[in-house]
């Protein structure tokens, strides 16, 4: 229902059943009130006793005549400025006792140029004995707002004497009081909730929530009061007098209006009328109001020689609210409405379409009702862009099987989110179950799709493959590989994930890698590319290596064949890049540092050569029990690359936990931060270990790294024939080792040592025409001994290049 707002902004109700008065104006008029009534009263009384007892005057007769006029008048309450023509027409009178009359106007709004009107059918008598007039009238009043059209009884008394006057009014709406004058529509917020199936398609139920807003004019219905008395006499028939009153309105929807209202009339002539008054309310607030009106002939008799100023009054115009009282009200409705939408896929604007299949049921079509009971019927029936969601049912096992390019499948194992147009990563139902279908063989990967939720386990094959495809994404699987064939077979294809020239953007992530046979294996997660650009991103995998396996855990080769028999070997290509981000994961028992002979292996392998031009971020991974190097980094022929390693958490390994070469002509620059590397295990160990061969060239920060037990050095920079290494080392713990740095063979070393806390110190070593130069004014900022062998060069602080 509508609720009033004199500012026009919307409360929070709608029409209220009852309103009470201001109480702030009820206090201030209160006085008034009791004066007004207290007339009322006595005037009520006073009139009874002088009807009758009416007499003749005993002057000569007044006879009063047809009067034309126009005014004007500005706003006031509830009403535009307007414009009047009205006349005054005798109906009967009797000289001296009383008049009947007609009175009409003509109403023109000067705002919007619409025209209303009012006839007023009144009658006065006059009392002799009391020297005072007493009428009364009904009247019928019309008002076009220039939104809606209405109408209005009206009634009133009067009496009016030489000193004061008394004026009661009331006028009441009649037909149509309420119109709606515009009205807007608009959605203020629509919420999605649940995700369900219907056939093949992903709906979303939803609520909108819905607002009218109305604006409507109320005609309203009221009463005025108001007393007066002459202030001042003007000539023969001119005079000044001075009202003060009540007003009351009320109408279904707005608050209740009591207000005071004071005029001035001044009549300088009986042809000309000036008025100014004040008003004040809770509703409309405080209106000035200037009235003017002019009319011919005069109000006064025609060829009467009496005295009297009363009943010379007899022919004047009824004092009324000529307009009709319109409020504008602001109704404000919400509205909920439920509805259904399709899921729609972000990139085609489509809705996503679903092949349904729950293992172990027949004679599907694949709709969520009837769903598929193997993959490869869904397979055979699945275009592209469609999903194939996978219910495991008996779980009777999945045969080897290639998922179409563009098509992506997804069990309801791990919980599911789906980028939709209404909602990213919407929940798909069903989703989150935590039972994953089984694939007794391998999953071939086709491009462009997306694989999730599998529980892969074979014996003699790779697990995951994509070969010279792109835009890839596995995740949420359980991989693992056995080899059943002859024991310590190189390449014996086992690798849990392999990706041959794989472009565009490959996600990897949340998976289990296990390898449960003894073969050496490529990796357990394998990525190469000789050609074509690749965002690679590999995360929050878990690879459990199997001690014997002899293989690493990540390997990514940029441009770079391993093994020349490889029958996927492909030429480098100069426009191979790649973006690389390895973050989170966790690798353990990768080789076996302790067997004998001892089975190698990185818990990440990097290798660049050829053209490849990359962007590494190694941070926040796990690495433990590894039989060679946590991290490894190679770089040869042309190959530049850019590295940040940080925030990793590597022990017990071989060899390096760090360990990185630039042959040819590579190019390397590299930060190493914030990494915890320890071993307890063996004495040849480092933290951290550069070779930098032939011309191959090394820009490398170590920073804030916390490097203990590794063995007899934490760091070891190493740069021989014609290569460079410019080395900043700072900040770095180093509790139980210390730093080396060798250059031979016509190499070129730059040393930024600073504030280095470590047992051993520096070991600074120079021979064969090479060059070390150190920025020696820092070396004091270090703890631990210095020890040099061979010419040292010493040189500026800054001078290598570093800030």
């Amino acid at each position: 229902m509508p609720t009033k707002s004199s500012n026009g902004k919307l409360k929070p109700t709608v029409v209220p059943t009852k309103s009470n008065l201001n109480k702030a104006n009820m206090s201030r008029l209160t006085p008034l009130i009791y004066m007004d009534l207290l007339l009322v009263g006595i005037l009520s009384s006073f009139v009874a006793n002088q009807v009758a007892n009416a007499q003749t005057a005993t002057d000569t007769p007044s006879i009063f005549g047809t009067r034309l006029g126009v005014g004007y008048a500005t706003e006031g309450t509830g009403y535009d400025d307007f414009a009047s023509f009205f006349g005054f027409i005798p109906l009967l009178q009797s000289s001296g006792n009383s008049l009947t009359f007609l009175e009409g106007q003509l109403l023109l709004s000067t705002p919007n140029r619409t025209l209303g009107g009012n006839v007023l059918l009144g009658h006065r008598f006059y009392s002799a004995s009391n020297n005072r007039i007493f009428g009364g009238y009904i009247s019928y009043d019309n008002r076009n707002t220039g939104n809606a059209v209405f109408n209005q009884l009206g009634a009133g008394f009067e009496t009016l004497g030489e000193v004061w006057d008394f004026r009661a009014n009331a006028y009441i709406p009649v037909g149509d009081t309420r119109h709606l004058v515009e009205e807007s529509v608009f959605n203020v917020n629509s919420v999605l909730s649940d995700t369900f199936f219907a056939g093949n398609f992903l709906n979303f139920a939803g609520e909108t929530s819905r607002q009218i807003n109305r604006r409507v004019e109320v005609a309203m219905t009221g009463f005025d009061v108001e007393v007066g008395a002459t202030i001042a006499r003007l000539g023969e028939t001119g005079d000044i007098r001075g009202y003060a009153g009540l007003y009351y309105y009320n109408a279904l929807g707005s608050d209740e209006i009591l207000g005071w209202r004071t005029r001035l009339e001044v009549r300088p002539t009986d042809t000309l009328s000036l008025g100014l008054s004040v008003q004040d309310d809770a509703n409309f607030g405080s209106n000035v109001i200037l009235s003017v009106a002019a009319n011919s002939p005069g109000n006064r008799s025609r060829g009467s020689t009496s005295k009297n100023r009363v009943l010379a009054r007899m022919g004047e115009s009824v004092a009324r609210q000529a307009n009709i009282v319109v409020d504008k009200q602001f109704e404000s409705e919400l509205s909920k409405e439920s509805f259904t939408v399709l899921a729609t896929n972000p990139k085609t604007n489509e809705p996503y379409f679903f092949q349904h299949v729950k293992l172990g049921t027949f004679g599907g079509d694949g709709t969520f009702e009837r769903p598929f009971g193997t993959v490869q019927d869904a397979l055979n029936v699945a275009k592209s862009e469609n999903i194939v969601y996978l219910q495991p049912r008996k779980n009777p096992g999945i045969s080897s099987f290639t998922l179409p390019n563009r098509v992506t499948l997804l069990s309801t194992g791990p919980v599911q989110r789906l980028d939709t147009i209404q909602r990213l990563g919407a929940v798909l139902p069903l989703s989150g179950a935590g039972v994953l279908p089984k694939v007794t063989g391998s999953v071939a990967l086709a491009g462009n799709q997306t694989l999730s939720g599998l529980e892969i386990d074979t014996k003699s094959e790779r697990g995951i493959v994509g070969i010279n495809t792109s835009n890839l994404t596995i995740r949420d699987n359980v991989i693992t590989t056995g080899n059943l064939g002859p024991a310590k077979i190189k390449n014996s294809l086992s690798e849990g994930i392999y990706l041959e020239n794989v472009t565009g953007t490959v996600a990897i992530a949340n998976n289990v890698v296990k390898y449960t046979g003894s073969n050496t294996v490529l990796s357990h997660i394998f990525f190469r590319n000789n050609q074509g650009q690749v965002d690679l991103t590999i995360s929050n995998n878990t690879i459990v290596g199997n001690p014997l396996s002899n293989s690493d855990a990540i390997e990514v080769n940029i441009c770079r064949n391993i093994w020349g028999s490889d029958p996927f070997f492909s030429p480098c290509r100069e426009s191979s890049q790649a973006t690389v981000q390895i973050l989170n994961n966790t690798l353990t028992n990768i080789g076996n540092p302790n067997a004998v002979p001892r089975e190698t292996g990185d818990g990440i392998d990097i290798n660049l050569g050829s053209y490849g031009k990359t962007d590494f971020t190694i941070s926040g991974n796990t690495i433990q029990e590894v039989g060679d190097r946590g991290i490894g980094y190679g770089t040869s022929g042309t190959a530049q690359s850019t590295a940040t390693i940080s925030n990793n958490e590597i022990s017990n390994y071989y060899r390096d936990a760090i360990g990185m070469y630039a042959r040819d002509t590579a190019k390397v620059k590299m930060r190493i931060y914030n990494n915890k590397l320890s071993n307890n295990n063996f004495e040849d160990s480092t933290g951290f270990q550069s070779k930098t061969q032939q011309s191959g060239q090394l820009q490398v920060t170590m920073d804030s790294n916390n490097i203990e037990n590794v063995g007899t050095n934490a760091v070891e920079l190493i740069s021989r024939d014609n290569s460079q290494t410019l080395a900043n080392i700072q900040f770095n713990y180093v509790p139980t080792d210390g730093f080396k740095v060798e250059a031979s063979n016509q190499a070129k070393i730059c040393l930024q040592p600073r504030n280095n806390t470590s047992k051993l110190g520096f070991n600074l070593e120079q021979s064969d025409f090479s060059t070390l130069q150190v920025e020696s004014t820092l070396l004091e900022t270090n703890t631990g001994t210095i020890n040099q062998t061979g010419t040292i060069t010493n040189i500026p602080q800054g001078a290598c290049g570093f800030p």
